[in-house]
């Protein structure tokens, strides 16, 4: 953790540096500040082209490796109803986070010369986000499950891959224990040897985010520090106002006052602030439970642990704004199957994240993919990762009131 940390200060202050430099290059057009764009730009592209490489492949062996753990085995034979009310949650969640990003976003004007500024340089991005787009279209049969799964790969369709990965995770669990085992155990190491890439992209961050900013900036100027406070405002907003139909369902679904709740989650929500991570908070979580709410037994001891594993708003709040908010800035326009086939996959994703602080400073790189599918620019998520230290706050807050909100529900819908 204490690595993490130091990652996310070197990238904010790499951040920092890039756009300071990009700036002074940008308003007083020194000639020096241009010849080093191009040295950046391609240290920049070079990162961007190796997190795009392993981006797809680490999503497939993390998932296979997975579904077919006796964990994740463990976990689909539990609460039902749980999943349920997870996946409503997040339906209802993500529709809300949608809608108003959206509204919120269209206040927010962006210069035509920021957008033309921004997509120069997303050279690589937009390659991919042409692709995608000039692929043939077809049926919805044809995009959910397609004749031919290595094409939809490198088309960049992320939910097939997806779920045919699943559904073949799905049939090793079938298998013997003495067949899976060998496959689990293979998949396993594969993960961890992509982890340890992960780690080598990790430590040459600030480097990639210095790059990207420094171009951006020198193009844009201030407009960039423009982009990214806005997007400062409006996460910490939605996530707040998707906190508060929370409490609201949390009172009327679970039987209990609003205060009792906050004086239960209050503690947790600490935690979460100051570690940025929900497993740590789950401590707070059982005892704030216990001390304040008329939880059945099993609550506490089943179903809390089971929430703090697999249920975890903030993928449903702060992956959509990302994807509006970029969207707008670049002047993409989204099409509706293509924002459905991102949430139905970054729902998929939050069923198997962990419960730990963000790689500070890194790329969520089971992400990538789905923005990447949407046409969104890969800088651009770099970017807004780069700052992500401060929605991640809100993030874990948002997960640890969700993840005691669900148990509460579950444990009153189980005493009826």
């Amino acid at each position: 953790m204490p690595r993490f940390a130091s990652l996310t200060w070197w990238s904010l202050a790499a951040l920092a540096a890039g756009v300071t430099l990009g700036l002074i290059g940008h308003l007083t057009g020194i000639a020096v500040f241009s010849s080093f764009a191009g040295a950046a730009q391609s240290a920049g592209e070079l990162w961007i082209a190796a997190l795009q490489m392993i981006a797809l492949p680490l999503v497939l062996v993390l998932t296979l490796s997975a579904i077919g753990s006796a964990r994740a085995e463990s976990v689909g034979a539990l609460g039902g109803r749980a999943i349920l009310l997870y996946t409503a949650a997040l339906v209802i969640l993500a529709a809300l986070t949608l809608s108003v990003t959206s509204a919120l976003v269209a206040r927010y004007s962006v210069a035509p010369e920021t957008v033309r500024a921004m997509n120069a340089g997303a050279h690589l991005s937009d390659a991919i986000r042409n692709a995608v787009t000039s692929a043939p279209q077809g049926s919805w049969v044809d995009r959910v499950i397609p004749r031919n799964i290595f094409a939809s790969a490198a088309r960049g369709e992320m939910f097939p891959v997806l779920l045919f990965t699943m559904v073949f995770a799905a049939a090793m669990t079938r298998l013997p224990s003495e067949r899976r085992a060998p496959l689990v155990d293979a998949f396993q190491a594969v993960a961890a040897a992509m982890m340890v890439l992960v780690g080598w992209l990790l430590a040459v961050t600030p480097i990639g985010v210095f790059a990207l900013s420094y171009v951006l900036t020198l193009k844009t100027g201030g407009a960039l520090l423009r982009v990214v406070g806005v997007y400062l405002l409006i996460q910490p907003a939605v996530t707040l106002l998707c906190l508060v139909l929370v409490y609201l369902a949390t009172t009327l679904l679970g039987r209990v006052s609003p205060s009792a709740f906050a004086r239960a989650v209050a503690p947790a929500q600490i935690v979460a602030v100051s570690t940025r991570s929900s497993l740590a908070a789950l401590p707070a979580l059982i005892s704030g439970s216990r001390a304040y709410l008329r939880l059945l037994p099993a609550a506490a001891d089943f179903l809390l642990p089971l929430s703090v594993s697999l249920f975890r708003i903030s993928e449903v709040i702060t992956n959509p704004v990302k994807l509006i908010f970029l969207a707008h800035v670049y002047g993409i326009a989204l099409e509706p199957a293509a924002v459905v086939s991102f949430i139905v996959t970054i729902m998929i994703f939050s069923f198997t994240e962990t419960g730990t602080p963000n790689n500070g400073g890194g790329i969520g790189f089971r992400t990538v993919p789905v923005f990447l599918a949407a046409g969104i620019p890969l800088e651009g998520v770099i970017i807004l990762a780069a700052v992500d230290t401060i929605p991640d706050i809100f993030d874990t807050l948002a997960n640890v009131t969700g993840q005691l909100s669900a148990t509460t529900i579950l444990s009153a819908r189980a005493a009826a």
